[in-house]
């Protein structure tokens, strides 16, 4: 017997206890990004956290090895990682660490793949992603049976409704901050509180299927 059958058939009752909008809700995690098609041969991979922290962690200590592979340990963890990237955005500047999580995270060098698609053709009340990128997005163009208003600053949340795709640490092009450093994670409760008491709202409203997730980007 599948061990997690009970909690697959209850998210299936939630999601299609409606006609139209389930009372279902998905949170989903960079490692989905990882189900993107790339766009030709030359594609560059979706990094990894080790990756991420070692493209962070050269600039810092170009000429320190002890201290370059010591961050690099720290940074196996969440915490450790998050400061890792206060230390590169102290360093640098927030507008140099964009660009770096920009250059790291090919988002035009993928299209939506097929998993975007399906997940988006369920009938979910909101899907609440961390991702930069702008795949779920742009997997919308492909499902016809469900239209998903997208929301990526909280000044957004008014004029949309249900069924929605909601960006919770910023989105590529333009629409930052991209949340990221330490401070940012410490901080957001204040800096972005109407998502946080959106995500609280959903939690009431529907069962909240479990993050996607895998990789920070």
């Amino acid at each position: 017997m599948f061990p997690d059958i009970a909690n697959v058939l209850a998210i299936r009752d939630a999601l299609w206890r409606h006609r139209n909008i389930g009372s279902a809700s998905v949170m989903v995690g960079a490692g989905f990004s990882r189900n993107g098609d790339p766009v030709g041969v030359s594609a560059r991979l979706m990094p990894t956290w080790s990756e991420m922290a070692e493209a962070l962690c050269r600039p810092l200590y170009p000429s320190d090895p002890s201290r370059l592979q010591s961050a690099l340990s720290e940074a196996r963890g969440t915490s450790g990682f998050l400061r890792l990237a206060q230390e590169y955005q102290a360093a640098f500047g927030p507008a140099a660490l964009n660009d770096r999580i920009r250059t790291l995270a090919p988002d035009t060098d993928y299209r939506p793949g097929d998993l975007h698609r399906r997940l988006l053709r369920l009938p979910w009340a909101d899907v609440f992603s961390t991702n930069w990128d702008t795949l779920l997005e742009r997997a919308r163009d492909d499902v016809f049976n469900r239209s998903y208003d997208v929301i990526r600053t909280p000044d957004e949340i008014p004029f949309t409704q249900r069924p929605r795709i909601v960006k919770l640490h910023g989105s590529f092009p333009a629409h930052h901050p991209l949340v990221f450093t330490e401070d940012d994670y410490r901080t957001y409760p204040v800096t972005h509180a109407p998502f946080v008491n959106l995500v609280q709202q959903s939690m009431m409203e529907t069962l909240i299927f479990p993050r996607l997730s895998g990789h920070p980007c």
